[in-house]
């Protein structure tokens, strides 16, 4: 077993050591499928951490706080049709009664209750950009790709964890392909999966003669159950247990098989498109990666040169200094998030009041950085805040997030002592100074901590 990073305490990881990543570009890395066995070594993503995602989205799905997309979808297995194979259908606006709730305490309370519900009906959930749900989810999946940017240049493209989570046998969207290289994580259960190479599929009758699908969304529409034998004959089949890790590259299609029981799986898709916010761009208009030393870090960091170049370039056009400041905020927002698509969820907690203490981490750090016309943007962990300093105050907000950066408790009262001592002419306001700390821990830039004193009794 190839042990993980190590990670600080409370802060789970899933970084890998830079060897495995080499020896993984060399032989996997957009060629073939593979399963890695146990590599975590129960460090993974858990089913109780899972479970908590899935009812955080279901308490914002009731309440209208997440686009169709992005909130959880319900399918229901029913009896197979005429042609013998299983069909789905899918609640799109599913109720209370069908969702995981607090009420259910874990995931097996629910499981038990949802078949009751269902009268014994196999059933599927999905749900799209878990880590925006979960802070130690976001955490574990940020830390397995700074280890993926770390050990090889980094293309732009973003990333999305997404939750399949079930006792239903099949795929219920059926043998398809993703715009996605995936990387799947089995939580629970057992999961089977049949992949095929593009080519193994690719000349069937209603797949569209499109050069561009080996790296685009595509779905095979099996005829009968005599199809899909002959098709599974030609299938190459992973399976893994909690705890383990698949991946296949984005010309692959797959479909899970039938296994029992309850299965949950975490997937990590890498997209091979550049991020939404540019897809106005021209092609070409931006650059294909990132150094590991250009990511984001703490004293001194600035946007990369080439994107730099690029926003400038992109803003002389159009003509538009404002375009400049709204990109220049979506790829700062992208490059704290560690290319995970949103932002990290946020915390739920009260102002700082003067005598508690606070600290950052090193390795997700807060960036400053200027924005065209003036003013200075502050990011952390893909938030975002757009801030009109003074030239007085300008230098003490980058002097402020250094030493939170350095990683030590911090006073929030010295903190302010420090900010305004001696400051001529107040360019930025005591009330702006606690809204910004409020934001980083709401940003979990920043976390409350004891004192150095207390924690060395």
């Amino acid at each position: 077993m190839i042990a993980p990073a190590p990670a600080s305490p409370g802060a789970p990881s899933l970084a890998l050591p830079r060897s495995f990543w080499k020896d993984f570009t060399r032989k996997h890395w957009d060629r073939e499928p593979v399963l890695f066995q146990g590599l975590f070594g129960g460090q993974g993503p858990s089913l109780q951490d899972i479970f908590e995602a899935l009812v955080e989205a279901t308490e914002r799905t009731l309440k209208g706080e997440l686009p169709p997309h992005r909130g959880i979808r319900f399918f229901i297995e029913h009896e197979d049709g005429p042609n013998g194979l299983p069909y789905y259908s899918i609640l799109f606006a599913p109720s209370q009664a069908h969702l995981p709730s607090r009420e259910d305490r874990d995931a097996h309370a629910y499981v038990e209750r949802i078949t009751r519900v269902l009268g014994g009906k196999r059933f599927g959930l999905v749900l799209n950009r878990t880590q925006t749900q979960h802070w130690r989810h976001w955490q574990q999946l940020h830390g397995f790709l700074a280890s993926v940017h770390e050990s090889s240049s980094m293309p732009l493209r973003s990333s999305d964890s997404a939750v399949f989570f079930g006792n239903y046998r099949y795929t219920p969207f059926g043998i398809h392909k993703d715009d996605l290289h995936i990387f799947y994580f089995v939580v629970e259960g057992t999961k089977r999966l049949s992949l095929w190479p593009f080519e193994a599929l690719s000349q069937r009758e209603e797949l569209p003669r499109d050069p561009g699908l080996r790296q685009r969304n595509g779905i095979i529409t099996l005829r009968d159950k005599a199809d899909e034998e002959r098709v599974l004959a030609q299938a190459t089949v992973l399976e893994g247990r909690a705890g383990d890790l698949m991946y296949w590259p984005v010309s692959h299609w797959h479909r899970a098989e039938p296994t029992q029981g309850l299965s949950v799986s975490a997937s990590l898709g890498l997209a091979v498109t550049p991020p939404e916010f540019i897809s106005m761009a021209p092609p070409g208009e931006w650059p294909e990666s990132v150094r590991p030393n250009e990511m984001p870090a703490g004293k001194g960091w600035r946007m990369p040169a080439a994107l730099r170049t690029a926003l400038r370039r992109q803003s002389r056009r159009q003509e538009m200094t404002a375009l400049e400041r709204e990109r220049t905020t979506e790829w700062v927002r992208f490059l704290t998030g560690g290319t995970l698509e949103g932002a990290a969820p946020v915390a739920r907690e009260a102002p700082l009041q003067p005598q508690e203490w606070i600290r950052a981490t090193a390795r997700r750090p807060i960036v400053s950085v200027p924005l065209p016309g003036g003013g200075l943007l502050v990011s952390a962990n893909g938030h975002a805040q757009a801030l009109a300093p003074a030239p007085t105050a300008h230098r003490r907000l980058e002097q402020l997030l250094e030493t939170l950066n350095g990683g030590k408790p911090q006073q929030v009262e010295q903190l302010e002592q420090a900010f305004f001592h001696r400051m001529t002419g107040r360019g930025f306001s005591r009330n702006a100074l606690r809204l910004l700390l409020d934001e980083l821990v709401r940003w979990r830039g920043v976390e409350r901590c004891e004192p150095p004193s207390s924690r060395r009794r």
